[in-house]
Protein backbone atom coordinates (compact mmCIF):
# COMPACT_ATOMS: atom_id res chain seq x y z
CA UNK A 1 0.00 0.00 0.00
CA UNK A 2 2.93 2.35 0.59
CA UNK A 3 4.39 2.19 -2.93
CA UNK A 4 1.43 3.75 -4.78
CA UNK A 5 1.35 6.57 -2.21
CA UNK A 6 5.05 7.25 -2.80
CA UNK A 7 4.61 7.29 -6.59
CA UNK A 8 1.67 9.64 -6.38
CA UNK A 9 3.58 12.06 -4.17
CA UNK A 10 6.59 12.01 -6.50
CA UNK A 11 4.41 12.74 -9.53
CA UNK A 12 2.71 15.63 -7.75
CA UNK A 13 6.07 17.12 -6.74
CA UNK A 14 7.35 16.85 -10.31
CA UNK A 15 4.29 18.62 -11.66
CA UNK A 16 4.78 21.47 -9.21
CA UNK A 17 8.52 21.67 -9.97
CA UNK A 18 7.83 21.77 -13.72
CA UNK A 19 5.12 24.43 -13.55
CA UNK A 20 6.11 27.81 -15.00
CA UNK A 21 4.85 30.53 -12.65
CA UNK A 22 2.72 33.51 -13.65
CA UNK A 23 5.56 35.80 -12.57
CA UNK A 24 7.91 34.03 -14.98
CA UNK A 25 5.42 34.24 -17.84
CA UNK A 26 4.87 37.96 -17.28
CA UNK A 27 8.62 38.55 -17.01
CA UNK A 28 9.15 36.62 -20.24
CA UNK A 29 6.65 38.89 -21.98
CA UNK A 30 8.23 42.03 -20.53
CA UNK A 31 11.66 40.99 -21.77
CA UNK A 32 10.25 40.64 -25.28
CA UNK A 33 8.62 44.04 -25.00
CA UNK A 34 11.92 45.69 -24.15
CA UNK A 35 13.88 43.68 -26.71
CA UNK A 36 11.45 44.48 -29.51
CA UNK A 37 11.49 48.20 -28.82
CA UNK A 38 15.22 47.99 -29.59
CA UNK A 39 14.48 45.91 -32.68
CA UNK A 40 11.83 48.42 -33.74
CA UNK A 41 14.34 51.27 -33.41
CA UNK A 42 16.72 49.46 -35.76
CA UNK A 43 13.86 49.35 -38.25
CA UNK A 44 14.36 53.13 -38.61
CA UNK A 45 18.09 52.75 -39.21
CA UNK A 46 17.88 53.37 -42.97
CA UNK A 47 15.90 56.56 -42.46
CA UNK A 48 18.28 57.73 -39.73
CA UNK A 49 21.42 57.07 -41.78
CA UNK A 50 20.07 58.96 -44.79
CA UNK A 51 18.90 61.79 -42.49
CA UNK A 52 22.46 62.31 -41.21
CA UNK A 53 23.76 62.50 -44.78
CA UNK A 54 24.81 58.95 -45.67
CA UNK A 55 23.74 58.08 -49.20
CA UNK A 56 21.35 55.20 -49.79
CA UNK A 57 24.01 53.24 -51.67
CA UNK A 58 26.45 53.51 -48.77
CA UNK A 59 23.73 52.48 -46.32
CA UNK A 60 23.38 49.27 -48.32
CA UNK A 61 27.13 48.69 -48.12
CA UNK A 62 27.10 49.22 -44.34
CA UNK A 63 24.25 46.73 -43.96
CA UNK A 64 26.00 44.11 -46.08
CA UNK A 65 29.33 44.45 -44.25
CA UNK A 66 27.56 44.11 -40.94
CA UNK A 67 25.73 41.00 -42.04
CA UNK A 68 28.94 39.34 -43.14
CA UNK A 69 29.96 39.70 -39.50
CA UNK A 70 26.49 38.49 -38.49
CA UNK A 71 26.91 35.39 -40.62
CA UNK A 72 30.04 34.63 -38.60
CA UNK A 73 28.99 35.56 -35.07
CA UNK A 74 25.59 33.84 -34.88
CA UNK A 75 26.73 30.24 -35.43
CA UNK A 76 29.86 30.88 -33.35
CA UNK A 77 27.74 32.19 -30.50
CA UNK A 78 25.38 29.23 -30.76
CA UNK A 79 28.34 26.86 -30.50
CA UNK A 80 29.74 28.80 -27.55
CA UNK A 81 26.41 28.53 -25.77
CA UNK A 82 26.35 24.77 -26.24
CA UNK A 83 29.90 24.47 -24.89
CA UNK A 84 30.01 27.06 -22.08
CA UNK A 85 28.40 25.84 -18.87
CA UNK A 86 27.61 28.50 -16.29
CA UNK A 87 26.78 27.44 -12.74
CA UNK A 88 23.62 29.58 -12.72
CA UNK A 89 21.96 28.39 -15.90
CA UNK A 90 22.43 27.85 -19.61
CA UNK A 91 20.66 30.94 -20.99
CA UNK A 92 20.02 33.28 -18.02
CA UNK A 93 23.63 34.51 -17.65
CA UNK A 94 23.60 35.66 -21.29
CA UNK A 95 20.27 37.45 -20.79
CA UNK A 96 21.73 39.33 -17.83
CA UNK A 97 24.67 40.50 -19.93
CA UNK A 98 22.33 41.69 -22.67
CA UNK A 99 20.51 44.13 -20.37
CA UNK A 100 23.61 46.35 -20.55
CA UNK A 101 24.92 45.44 -24.00
CA UNK A 102 21.74 46.15 -25.99
CA UNK A 103 20.96 49.71 -24.78
CA UNK A 104 24.60 50.82 -24.98
CA UNK A 105 25.06 49.56 -28.54
CA UNK A 106 21.68 50.97 -29.67
CA UNK A 107 22.50 54.45 -28.36
CA UNK A 108 25.92 54.39 -30.03
CA UNK A 109 24.25 53.62 -33.35
CA UNK A 110 21.99 56.68 -33.17
CA UNK A 111 24.42 59.40 -32.04
CA UNK A 112 26.48 59.85 -35.21
CA UNK A 113 27.58 63.53 -35.37
CA UNK A 114 26.15 65.19 -38.48
CA UNK A 115 29.18 67.49 -38.91
CA UNK A 116 31.86 64.85 -39.37
CA UNK A 117 33.08 63.76 -42.86
CA UNK A 118 31.22 61.04 -44.76
CA UNK A 119 34.08 58.55 -44.28
CA UNK A 120 33.93 59.04 -40.51
CA UNK A 121 30.15 58.56 -40.58
CA UNK A 122 30.55 55.32 -42.51
CA UNK A 123 33.16 53.98 -40.06
CA UNK A 124 31.01 54.95 -37.07
CA UNK A 125 27.87 53.46 -38.60
CA UNK A 126 29.57 50.19 -39.55
CA UNK A 127 31.30 49.61 -36.21
CA UNK A 128 28.25 50.63 -34.16
CA UNK A 129 25.96 48.42 -36.24
CA UNK A 130 28.33 45.45 -35.84
CA UNK A 131 28.41 46.03 -32.09
CA UNK A 132 24.61 46.22 -31.98
CA UNK A 133 24.33 43.04 -34.03
CA UNK A 134 26.60 41.19 -31.59
CA UNK A 135 24.68 42.50 -28.58
CA UNK A 136 21.37 41.49 -30.11
CA UNK A 137 22.65 37.96 -30.71
CA UNK A 138 23.59 37.94 -27.03
CA UNK A 139 19.91 38.31 -26.10
CA UNK A 140 17.99 36.85 -29.02
CA UNK A 141 19.36 33.31 -28.98
CA UNK A 142 18.91 32.86 -25.18
CA UNK A 143 15.43 34.38 -24.89
CA UNK A 144 14.01 32.00 -27.49
CA UNK A 145 16.09 29.02 -26.37
CA UNK A 146 15.18 29.36 -22.71
CA UNK A 147 11.68 27.96 -23.29
CA UNK A 148 13.31 24.55 -23.78
CA UNK A 149 15.08 24.83 -20.41
CA UNK A 150 12.15 26.28 -18.46
CA UNK A 151 9.76 23.42 -19.23
CA UNK A 152 9.40 20.14 -21.13
CA UNK A 153 5.65 20.61 -21.55
CA UNK A 154 4.75 21.52 -25.16
CA UNK A 155 1.67 23.46 -24.04
CA UNK A 156 3.74 25.49 -21.61
CA UNK A 157 6.24 26.26 -24.37
CA UNK A 158 3.45 27.41 -26.69
CA UNK A 159 2.04 29.51 -23.86
CA UNK A 160 5.40 31.17 -23.17
CA UNK A 161 6.06 31.80 -26.85
CA UNK A 162 2.55 33.22 -27.31
CA UNK A 163 2.98 35.60 -24.39
CA UNK A 164 6.35 36.67 -25.74
CA UNK A 165 4.95 37.34 -29.19
CA UNK A 166 1.97 39.30 -27.86
CA UNK A 167 4.29 41.59 -25.90
CA UNK A 168 6.58 41.83 -28.94
CA UNK A 169 3.67 42.82 -31.18
CA UNK A 170 2.63 45.49 -28.70
CA UNK A 171 6.20 46.81 -28.52
CA UNK A 172 6.47 46.97 -32.31
CA UNK A 173 3.19 48.82 -32.65
CA UNK A 174 3.99 51.26 -29.85
CA UNK A 175 7.40 52.01 -31.38
CA UNK A 176 5.76 52.54 -34.77
CA UNK A 177 3.32 55.00 -33.23
CA UNK A 178 5.53 56.71 -30.69
CA UNK A 179 8.73 57.47 -32.57
CA UNK A 180 7.24 59.47 -35.48
CA UNK A 181 5.11 61.46 -32.99
CA UNK A 182 7.78 62.33 -30.40
CA UNK A 183 11.05 62.28 -32.32
CA UNK A 184 11.05 65.94 -33.29
CA UNK A 185 9.50 67.19 -30.04
CA UNK A 186 12.14 65.36 -27.98
CA UNK A 187 14.91 67.00 -29.96
CA UNK A 188 15.71 64.45 -32.64
CA UNK A 189 16.97 60.91 -33.05
CA UNK A 190 19.58 60.78 -30.26
CA UNK A 191 17.36 61.97 -27.38
CA UNK A 192 14.46 59.79 -28.47
CA UNK A 193 16.61 56.66 -28.69
CA UNK A 194 18.27 57.31 -25.31
CA UNK A 195 14.90 57.67 -23.56
CA UNK A 196 13.43 54.56 -25.21
CA UNK A 197 16.59 52.55 -24.52
CA UNK A 198 16.50 53.27 -20.79
CA UNK A 199 12.80 52.33 -20.56
CA UNK A 200 13.32 49.17 -22.62
CA UNK A 201 16.28 47.97 -20.56
CA UNK A 202 14.16 48.31 -17.41
CA UNK A 203 11.52 46.04 -18.99
CA UNK A 204 14.12 43.31 -19.58
CA UNK A 205 15.35 43.11 -15.97
CA UNK A 206 12.50 41.05 -14.35
CA UNK A 207 13.19 38.04 -16.61
CA UNK A 208 16.80 38.00 -15.40
CA UNK A 209 15.61 37.91 -11.79
CA UNK A 210 12.66 35.51 -11.79
CA UNK A 211 13.15 32.90 -14.55
CA UNK A 212 14.11 29.35 -13.59
CA UNK A 213 15.76 26.83 -15.92
CA UNK A 214 14.15 23.65 -14.56
CA UNK A 215 15.03 21.31 -17.41
CA UNK A 216 18.78 21.98 -17.09
CA UNK A 217 18.57 21.41 -13.34
CA UNK A 218 16.76 18.11 -13.84
CA UNK A 219 19.22 16.97 -16.52
CA UNK A 220 22.16 17.70 -14.23
CA UNK A 221 20.51 15.83 -11.36
CA UNK A 222 19.70 12.87 -13.62
CA UNK A 223 23.18 12.71 -15.15
CA UNK A 224 25.02 13.25 -11.89
CA UNK A 225 26.07 16.79 -12.82
CA UNK A 226 27.78 15.73 -16.04
CA UNK A 227 27.61 18.13 -19.01
CA UNK A 228 27.38 17.04 -22.62
CA UNK A 229 30.17 18.32 -24.88
CA UNK A 230 29.99 18.36 -28.65
CA UNK A 231 32.52 18.86 -31.38
CA UNK A 232 32.29 21.36 -34.23
CA UNK A 233 31.50 18.43 -36.51
CA UNK A 234 28.53 17.49 -34.30
CA UNK A 235 27.19 21.03 -34.52
CA UNK A 236 27.52 21.21 -38.29
CA UNK A 237 25.78 17.85 -38.57
CA UNK A 238 22.96 19.10 -36.34
CA UNK A 239 22.19 21.93 -38.77
CA UNK A 240 22.83 19.92 -41.92
CA UNK A 241 20.37 17.22 -40.91
CA UNK A 242 17.68 19.62 -39.71
CA UNK A 243 16.01 20.28 -43.05
CA UNK A 244 12.84 21.76 -41.57
CA UNK A 245 14.77 24.37 -39.63
CA UNK A 246 16.49 25.37 -42.87
CA UNK A 247 13.25 25.33 -44.89
CA UNK A 248 11.29 27.40 -42.41
CA UNK A 249 13.86 30.13 -41.96
CA UNK A 250 15.26 30.12 -45.49
CA UNK A 251 11.79 30.70 -46.96
CA UNK A 252 11.64 34.43 -46.10
CA UNK A 253 15.08 35.11 -47.62
CA UNK A 254 13.73 35.52 -51.15
CA UNK A 255 10.85 37.52 -49.76
CA UNK A 256 13.31 39.84 -48.01
CA UNK A 257 15.26 40.30 -51.23
CA UNK A 258 12.13 41.28 -53.17
CA UNK A 259 10.19 43.11 -50.45
CA UNK A 260 12.10 46.35 -50.97
CA UNK A 261 9.45 48.42 -49.18
CA UNK A 262 9.90 46.65 -45.84
CA UNK A 263 11.89 49.56 -44.38
CA UNK A 264 10.14 52.37 -46.25
CA UNK A 265 7.48 53.16 -43.64
CA UNK A 266 8.57 56.74 -42.94
CA UNK A 267 9.44 57.37 -46.59
CA UNK A 268 5.95 56.34 -47.74
CA UNK A 269 4.40 58.50 -45.01
CA UNK A 270 6.54 61.48 -46.02
CA UNK A 271 6.26 61.30 -49.80
CA UNK A 272 3.03 59.37 -50.53
CA UNK A 273 0.72 60.15 -47.62
CA UNK A 274 1.62 63.75 -46.85
CA UNK A 275 3.69 63.70 -43.66
CA UNK A 276 5.81 61.64 -41.28
CA UNK A 277 3.22 61.79 -38.51
CA UNK A 278 0.72 59.87 -40.67
CA UNK A 279 2.83 56.75 -40.08
CA UNK A 280 1.76 56.95 -36.44
CA UNK A 281 -1.94 57.14 -37.30
CA UNK A 282 -1.65 54.18 -39.66
CA UNK A 283 0.07 52.21 -36.89
CA UNK A 284 -2.76 53.12 -34.52
CA UNK A 285 -5.30 51.70 -36.95
CA UNK A 286 -3.41 48.40 -36.98
CA UNK A 287 -3.28 47.95 -33.19
CA UNK A 288 -6.69 46.41 -32.48
CA UNK A 289 -6.77 44.06 -35.54
CA UNK A 290 -3.23 42.89 -34.76
CA UNK A 291 -4.06 42.10 -31.14
CA UNK A 292 -7.28 40.38 -32.23
CA UNK A 293 -5.31 38.34 -34.76
CA UNK A 294 -2.85 37.35 -32.04
CA UNK A 295 -5.68 36.30 -29.70
CA UNK A 296 -7.35 34.34 -32.51
CA UNK A 297 -4.07 32.55 -33.23
CA UNK A 298 -3.77 31.40 -29.61
CA UNK A 299 -7.33 30.01 -29.66
CA UNK A 300 -7.01 28.40 -33.10
CA UNK A 301 -3.86 26.57 -32.00
CA UNK A 302 -5.93 24.73 -29.41
CA UNK A 303 -7.98 23.10 -32.19
CA UNK A 304 -5.84 23.13 -35.33
CA UNK A 305 -2.24 22.52 -36.32
CA UNK A 306 -0.32 25.77 -35.93
CA UNK A 307 1.58 25.52 -39.23
CA UNK A 308 -1.67 25.40 -41.24
CA UNK A 309 -2.87 28.51 -39.41
CA UNK A 310 0.46 30.22 -40.09
CA UNK A 311 0.38 29.30 -43.78
CA UNK A 312 -3.15 30.57 -44.35
CA UNK A 313 -2.35 33.84 -42.58
CA UNK A 314 0.42 34.41 -45.16
CA UNK A 315 -2.05 33.71 -47.96
CA UNK A 316 -4.50 36.25 -46.52
CA UNK A 317 -1.73 38.85 -46.23
CA UNK A 318 -0.75 38.25 -49.86
CA UNK A 319 -4.33 38.80 -51.05
CA UNK A 320 -4.54 42.05 -49.07
CA UNK A 321 -1.24 43.16 -50.59
CA UNK A 322 -2.63 42.73 -54.09
CA UNK A 323 -5.78 44.67 -53.21
CA UNK A 324 -3.69 47.43 -51.59
CA UNK A 325 -1.61 47.85 -54.73
CA UNK A 326 -4.69 48.07 -56.96
CA UNK A 327 -6.40 50.58 -54.63
CA UNK A 328 -3.37 52.90 -54.50
CA UNK A 329 -2.52 55.49 -51.87
CA UNK A 330 -4.56 58.50 -52.98
CA UNK A 331 -7.66 57.59 -50.95
CA UNK A 332 -6.46 57.82 -47.34
CA UNK A 333 -9.52 56.08 -45.87
CA UNK A 334 -9.14 53.04 -48.13
CA UNK A 335 -5.41 52.93 -47.38
CA UNK A 336 -6.00 52.96 -43.61
CA UNK A 337 -8.75 50.31 -43.80
CA UNK A 338 -6.61 47.94 -45.86
CA UNK A 339 -3.67 48.38 -43.49
CA UNK A 340 -5.97 47.75 -40.54
CA UNK A 341 -7.21 44.53 -42.13
CA UNK A 342 -3.59 43.55 -42.61
CA UNK A 343 -3.29 43.57 -38.83
CA UNK A 344 -5.20 40.27 -38.58
CA UNK A 345 -2.67 38.11 -40.49
CA UNK A 346 0.14 40.16 -38.99
CA UNK A 347 -1.01 39.27 -35.48
CA UNK A 348 -1.41 35.60 -36.34
CA UNK A 349 1.98 35.34 -38.04
CA UNK A 350 3.72 37.27 -35.27
CA UNK A 351 2.38 34.91 -32.61
CA UNK A 352 3.28 31.77 -34.53
CA UNK A 353 6.49 32.66 -36.35
CA UNK A 354 8.86 31.62 -33.58
CA UNK A 355 6.76 28.73 -32.30
CA UNK A 356 8.42 26.43 -34.82
CA UNK A 357 12.02 26.64 -33.62
CA UNK A 358 11.36 24.47 -30.53
CA UNK A 359 9.68 22.01 -32.90
CA UNK A 360 12.74 22.01 -35.15
CA UNK A 361 14.94 21.52 -32.09
CA UNK A 362 12.94 18.43 -31.09
CA UNK A 363 13.16 17.16 -34.68
CA UNK A 364 16.92 17.74 -34.72
CA UNK A 365 17.43 15.87 -31.46
CA UNK A 366 15.14 13.08 -32.69
CA UNK A 367 17.20 12.69 -35.88
CA UNK A 368 20.72 13.08 -34.44
CA UNK A 369 20.41 12.47 -30.68
CA UNK A 370 22.23 15.79 -30.06
CA UNK A 371 20.79 18.41 -27.67
CA UNK A 372 21.88 21.44 -29.66
CA UNK A 373 19.70 24.17 -28.16
CA UNK A 374 22.22 26.95 -28.68
CA UNK A 375 22.97 26.07 -32.31
CA UNK A 376 19.27 25.67 -33.18
CA UNK A 377 18.22 29.03 -31.76
CA UNK A 378 21.36 30.71 -33.11
CA UNK A 379 20.21 29.57 -36.56
CA UNK A 380 16.85 31.26 -35.92
CA UNK A 381 18.57 34.49 -34.90
CA UNK A 382 20.94 34.32 -37.87
CA UNK A 383 18.16 33.89 -40.42
CA UNK A 384 16.00 36.56 -38.77
CA UNK A 385 18.79 39.13 -38.89
CA UNK A 386 19.90 38.00 -42.34
CA UNK A 387 16.35 38.60 -43.58
CA UNK A 388 16.47 42.07 -42.10
CA UNK A 389 19.85 42.77 -43.65
CA UNK A 390 18.77 41.59 -47.08
CA UNK A 391 15.59 43.66 -46.82
CA UNK A 392 17.60 46.74 -45.80
CA UNK A 393 20.22 46.31 -48.53
CA UNK A 394 17.61 45.62 -51.21
CA UNK A 395 15.46 48.55 -50.14
CA UNK A 396 18.24 51.12 -50.15
CA UNK A 397 19.57 49.90 -53.49
CA UNK A 398 16.01 50.19 -54.81
CA UNK A 399 15.89 53.76 -53.48
CA UNK A 400 18.90 54.63 -55.60
CA UNK A 401 17.20 53.10 -58.64
CA UNK A 402 14.16 55.37 -58.27
CA UNK A 403 16.25 58.52 -57.78
CA UNK A 404 16.07 59.07 -54.01
CA UNK A 405 17.93 62.13 -52.67
CA UNK A 406 19.36 61.78 -49.14
CA UNK A 407 19.01 64.38 -46.38
CA UNK A 408 16.11 65.18 -44.05
CA UNK A 409 13.69 67.67 -45.67
CA UNK A 410 15.11 67.31 -49.20
CA UNK A 411 12.57 67.72 -52.01
CA UNK A 412 12.37 64.61 -54.21
CA UNK A 413 11.95 64.65 -57.99
CA UNK A 414 8.53 64.58 -59.66
CA UNK A 415 7.03 61.09 -59.87
CA UNK A 416 9.11 59.78 -56.97
CA UNK A 417 6.04 58.96 -54.84
CA UNK A 418 4.53 56.73 -57.55
CA UNK A 419 7.79 54.85 -58.02
CA UNK A 420 8.13 54.41 -54.27
CA UNK A 421 4.63 52.94 -54.05
CA UNK A 422 4.99 50.62 -57.05
CA UNK A 423 8.32 49.17 -55.95
CA UNK A 424 7.02 48.68 -52.41
CA UNK A 425 3.80 46.87 -53.36
CA UNK A 426 5.06 44.67 -56.19
CA UNK A 427 8.11 43.57 -54.21
CA UNK A 428 5.89 42.52 -51.30
CA UNK A 429 3.52 40.58 -53.57
CA UNK A 430 6.21 38.67 -55.49
CA UNK A 431 8.13 37.97 -52.28
CA UNK A 432 5.02 36.65 -50.58
CA UNK A 433 4.34 34.21 -53.41
CA UNK A 434 7.91 32.86 -53.24
CA UNK A 435 7.68 32.43 -49.46
CA UNK A 436 4.48 30.40 -49.70
CA UNK A 437 5.96 28.10 -52.34
CA UNK A 438 8.98 27.29 -50.16
CA UNK A 439 6.96 26.89 -46.95
CA UNK A 440 4.86 24.28 -48.72
CA UNK A 441 7.83 21.91 -48.24
CA UNK A 442 7.58 22.09 -44.43
CA UNK A 443 5.99 18.86 -43.11
CA UNK A 444 6.35 18.95 -39.30
CA UNK A 445 3.07 19.02 -37.36
CA UNK A 446 2.10 19.39 -33.70
CA UNK A 447 1.08 15.75 -33.28
CA UNK A 448 4.36 14.34 -34.56
CA UNK A 449 6.51 16.87 -32.68
CA UNK A 450 4.86 15.90 -29.40
CA UNK A 451 5.78 12.26 -30.10
CA UNK A 452 9.36 13.27 -30.92
CA UNK A 453 9.55 15.19 -27.65
CA UNK A 454 8.36 12.17 -25.68
CA UNK A 455 10.88 9.97 -27.45
CA UNK A 456 13.69 12.49 -26.84
CA UNK A 457 12.82 12.56 -23.13
CA UNK A 458 12.72 8.77 -22.85
CA UNK A 459 8.96 8.51 -22.24
CA UNK A 460 8.42 6.29 -25.30
CA UNK A 461 10.67 4.36 -27.67
CA UNK A 462 11.46 5.43 -31.24
CA UNK A 463 9.41 2.50 -32.53
CA UNK A 464 6.39 3.59 -30.47
CA UNK A 465 6.77 7.16 -31.72
CA UNK A 466 7.04 6.21 -35.39
CA UNK A 467 4.04 3.90 -35.15
CA UNK A 468 1.82 6.84 -34.16
CA UNK A 469 3.21 9.56 -36.44
CA UNK A 470 1.19 11.09 -39.27
CA UNK A 471 4.23 11.67 -41.52
CA UNK A 472 7.47 9.76 -42.00
CA UNK A 473 10.75 11.52 -41.26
Amino acid sequence: MERPIFQHTERKDNIMENAVTKKEKFSYGMYFMGQNVFYGLIGYMTTYFTDVGITAAWVAVVALITKVWDAINDPIFGMIMDKVHFKKGKFLPWLRMSVIAIPVSTILLFVIPTGIPLVAKLIWATLAYMLWDTAYTLCDVPIFGIVTTMTLDQKERVSLNSIGRIFAIFAGIVTGILLPLVRQSLGGWATTVIVLSILSAAMMIPMCLFAKERVIEREKARDGGAEENYTLRDMVECLRSNKYLLIFFAAPLISSLLNVGATWGLYIARYCLGGEEIASFVSMAVIVPTLIGAAIAVQLCKKYDKFKIFYFSYMFALILGIVRYIAGYENMMVYVILNALGGFPLGIAAILQYQFTPDCYEYGQYKTGLKMRGVTFAAQTFFTKLNGAIATAASVFALTLIGFKEGEGVIQAAGFADKLWTFSCLGSIIGGICTLLILHLYKLNDHDVQLMSKCNNGEITREEAEAQMINRY
